[in-house]
């Protein structure tokens, strides 16, 4: 599974929708403020790290939450 197919993965089991390379707080209904607490715990969970607050404030798409992930591998 590739780290994308395993963020798109996780995003999906909390939120309950489908979600694609576009989706993002501003264009899925179901991503909430609460929500995205649970997104960012799962995510720490799947990836066995933890992120800081400045980089949850900034995950609100898929592609920010990639970029963060990736940063954070190559650290």
């Amino acid at each position: 599974m590739t780290m994308t197919d395993k963020i798109l993965t996780t995003v999906s089991g909390v939120l309950q929708t489908e979600v694609n390379q576009h989706t993002s707080q501003k264009n899925c209904a179901k991503w909430d403020s609460l929500m995205h607490i649970n997104l960012m715990i799962a995510l720490e969970e799947a990836f066995d790290f933890s992120f800081e607050p400045e980089e949850i404030a900034n995950m609100t798409s898929i592609s920010a939450i990639e970029q963060t992930i990736k940063k954070k591998i190559k650290d």
